[in-house]
């Protein structure tokens, strides 16, 4: 993976957050991608359930955006703040890339504990609709 690479894969990726565009989340996740999250008690293959989960997270999070970054080879840790409601949170994404690219891992951890409850529950609640 070359730094060029990366450096893609962030000017997509921050374009994509920022102009809520789902069309670009497409390209930038692998098919055998893996998604750790809060809301789920353990990890989670596959780039269908990635791909609905993260435009879930879009309509749910209000005024998301991205306060740090770090960089390290394939890793990437991005920092963030965003709100539900009345309720603000702060969190990181760790996302790990292939030599290609793409999204291979994405780790999620979110603070305070009273957010990530809401959180949580409103995307038990949006995912139980979503057809199977």
């Amino acid at each position: 993976m070359t730094q060029a690479t990366t450096e893609q894969f962030l000017k997509t990726w921050h374009q994509m957050v920022d102009n809520r565009d789902l069309t670009l989340l497409d390209q930038l996740i692998a098919e055998d991608t893996t998604l750790l999250s809060p809301i789920f008690h353990s990890a989670k293959p596959g780039k269908p359930l990635m791909m609905l989960v993260l435009s879930t997270v879009i309509e749910i999070f209000e005024d998301f955006h991205y306060t740090g970054e770090w960089v390290q080879g394939n890793e990437l840790i991005l920092e963030f703040k965003a709100h539900i409601g009345d309720k603000h949170l702060k969190g990181i994404d760790r996302i790990t890339l292939n030599d290609a690219g793409q999204m291979t891992e994405l780790e999620v951890l979110v603070r305070p504990l009273n957010t990530l409850i809401v959180f949580a529950e409103e995307m038990r609640k949006r995912l139980a609709l979503q057809p199977a």
